[in-house]
């Protein structure tokens, strides 16, 4: 097995009359040895210095992973007071896997505020309904029958021929992945498409009656995927590459607070701390799909905590547009408005063209935006008023190209595993660095 470190880099960008997101692959570079935090700290400098691009990152996103969580609290060491000594950690320890204990986060937390770190939300999810599902107890024979049933049918011929002979050729159970818990969740979906009757019957004739369904375990999977259900939505929902991720971490964290306090009785999970950046708060009000309506129906508390809280979003939202508030264009004469439309097209100056804003303080434009945002797809909307909206606009784009997870640098190992198959098990880690750098890139 090959090792690499794989970072790929996100923005916003204006074309035209269009606003779309770009990504791109910055490398996909061969990781040889002990992955401590000094080292990937090092790898990823390195390829920021080859692009010059380490004084316009705005945010770096990560699994959370220790050894990850700790490279960059050493990254950029002129902005780093002191280096933790990370030479014993090796990949193959099971404890750098572990959370960090609460001191330890506290003080890898401080310093990673200065980085703009951001944790992969799709893996937060993954940590909270995993240690969610292992502390179900209740629920572990069932999934455990789930497994190997699901592992029997992937295995044995014997019990895939009489499977098939019953369901038919297209209808089976996907495996279960540790690392993706929405795995055990269309696991658990794909049985209980199955009646649960003709299924204990195969298993029956099959010799696996041990592995047949109790009515009591039946229903437990159907509640299991009752109160999981919204977890694998907000999970897919972030984990988007072409569409705009991150603005819907603070909706889909209330959402689901919301749904675990009406099933209180049944589940015991915490999804406190979740968000701590303020950039999913700025990214959730700059989404007109969102704006701040995510505030009044979930947000458990009382009105004037809710007014406090929209107040706050606005100060942030406004304190970032000030930062970046370019000066005020001056008024073009009508004259030469109609001069430059020469040369456009036939018809150019039948078109109705965007008023261009000249001087509308960030406040107003907010206030305007509160009230244009009604669920639009946040890409059009701000690709329409990006000349009225001049100063929220260049916030939004800033905000919005941040995404929610790591999930496009999963995506390019996925490509790398395409393309190294066993019979190109002798290609160099150039070629095949090269192979995953031209695939990602494609126009």
């Amino acid at each position: 097995m090959r090792e690499f470190l794989g970072v790929t880099v996100h923005w916003m960008e204006r074309d035209a009359e269009r606003v779309q997101l770009k990504t791109n692959l910055l490398a996909c570079n061969r990781f040889k040895g002990s992955h401590t935090a000094e080292r990937i700290c090092d790898q990823f400098e390195a390829i920021c210095d080859e692009y010059n691009i380490k004084a316009k990152l705005d945010y770096i996103i990560s699994d959370n992973a220790a050894n990850m969580r700790k490279a960059f609290t050493v990254c950029f060491p002129s902005e780093q007071e002191e280096d933790d000594d990370d030479a014993g950690d090796n990949v193959d320890d099971p404890e750098l896997w572990h959370d960090l204990t609460l001191e330890d986060q506290q003080t890898v937390d401080a310093a990673m505020a200065k980085k703009q770190r951001l944790q992969c939300f799709a893996h937060t999810l993954q940590l909270v309904v995993g240690d969610g599902l292992k502390e179900t107890k209740v629920a572990c024979p069932s999934l455990s029958k789930l497994s190997k049933l699901s592992s029997l049918l992937h295995t044995s011929t014997t019990f895939k021929d009489i499977f098939t002979g019953e369901f038919g050729e297209h209808r089976g159970i996907p495996a279960a992945v540790s690392t993706r818990w929405n795995s055990t969740l269309r696991q658990v979906k794909a049985v209980l498409h199955f009646d649960q009757q003709k299924l204990c019957a195969v298993l029956e004739k099959a010799g696996h009656k041990e592995l047949s369904f109790t009515p009591r375990e039946w229903n437990l999977l159907k509640e299991l995927v009752d109160i999981l259900k919204p977890f694998g939505e907000a999970t897919d929902l972030t984990q988007g590459e072409k569409v705009i991720t991150i603005s819907a971490v603070v909706p889909s964290v209330l959402s689901l607070n919301h749904h675990l306090e009406k099933l209180k009785s049944q589940v015991q999970v915490s999804l406190t701390g979740l968000v701590r950046d303020t950039v999913y708060l700025k990214a959730a009000a700059l989404d007109p799909a969102f704006c701040l309506l995510w505030i009044e129906p979930h947000v458990l508390v009382n009105r004037d905590i809710k007014a406090e809280v929209a107040q706050r979003v606005k100060e942030l939202i406004l304190q970032d547009a000030a930062e970046m508030e370019q000066p005020v264009p001056v008024p073009v004469p009508v004259e030469e408005e109609l001069d430059d439309m020469e040369g456009e097209g036939l018809f150019a100056a039948y078109h109705k063209r965007q008023k261009q804003d000249v001087g509308t303080p960030p406040a107003v434009q907010l206030s305007h935006y509160i009230d244009m945002a009604e669920g639009q797809n946040a890409l059009l909307f701000w690709a329409l008023n990006s000349k009225t909206l001049p100063s929220l606009f260049q916030v939004a784009i800033r905000v919005l190209a941040v995404p929610a997870s790591s999930a496009p640098v999963e995506r390019v190992f996925s490509h790398g595993g395409i393309i190294l198959r066993p019979h190109r098990a002798q290609m160099t880690d150039r070629l095949l660095a090269n192979l995953i750098f031209c695939k990602c890139n494609a126009v």
